[in-house]
């Protein structure tokens, strides 16, 4: 398996989200709202785009209090913020905000959003600071939060991410499997991957499902499987061992 990010319809409209909050106009609101199921490539995708703009990147826990959040902020951009106070950290962050105009990604985002300190410390960030602010969070992180109408009259940009559709699912196999799966057996990996009546597939599972696709083909050295050439009632997502006498042996793979 190639370990690289492939840009589907998730990946695009997270793009466009982004680029819009960096590039918007001088006034115009910064932060925005990332949402989905697990398993739906949320924090991978926002840890690939935090990349590619040099953003800052935090991971919000479930104990994170007003300083917790805001010495986890300090270390990313290196400000020893050990003993200052709340509100020094808090300024110090800002500073260096300003200065290097990194946008700030919030993973996690709805240990945040339960609590209305961290979000009004969040907005007070953004609003002193300018840079983008972005919060990932799970399905109903955006119900929840339109309680706060000071902080979501700040989101301009809200980004679902949503189950990916066959086309997705051919352009995720063709760029990280290092064998050809064909339709047929791509259509069946797609809707085992797809939960009861979901309009899309979890990437995740897609993910391990291609994976184990592709060491079942290695292991008997085909470069293209079918559905005829996977066996009947085989799992995508749990590995098993081979028949006795067949070459090689299939890995178990466990959840990624």
């Amino acid at each position: 398996m190639k370990h690289r990010i492939i840009p589907v319809k998730n990946i695009s409209r997270l793009r466009t989200a982004g680029d819009s909050l960096i590039h918007r106009a001088i006034g115009m609101p910064g932060i925005g709202l990332i949402w989905g199921p697990t398993g739906y490539g949320k924090s991978t995708a926002a840890a690939w785009f935090c990349n590619q703009v040099n953003g800052v990147y935090v991971r919000a826990l479930a104990q994170w209090s007003p300083r917790a959040m805001l010495m986890s902020m300090a270390r990313e951009l290196d400000i020893e913020a050990r003993r200052l106070a709340n509100a020094e950290a808090m300024d110090a962050i800002i500073r260096r905000l300003s200065e290097t105009d990194r946008p700030l990604m919030v993973d996690e985002a709805d240990y945040v959003v339960e609590r209305k300190l961290l979000t009004d410390t969040l907005r007070d960030i953004h609003d002193l600071s300018s840079v983008p602010v972005v919060l990932i969070g799970m399905h109903g992180i955006e119900k929840r939060i339109r309680g706060n109408e000071q902080f979501t009259g700040r989101i301009a940009q809200w980004v679902a991410f949503e189950g990916l559709d066959r086309e997705d699912a051919r352009l995720l196999a063709d760029g990280v499997c290092e064998v050809e799966v064909a339709d047929d057996l791509l259509a069946q990996l797609h809707e085992a991957a797809s939960p009861r009546g979901g309009s899309g597939a979890e990437v995740r599972r897609l993910v391990v499902g291609l994976s184990q696709i592709e060491g079942y083909a290695r292991s008997r050295g085909l470069a293209t499987v079918a559905a005829a050439d996977w066996p009947k009632g085989r799992s995508f997502f749990i590995g098993a061992a081979v028949d006795a006498g067949t070459a090689g042996k299939v890995t178990r793979m466990g959840r990624r």
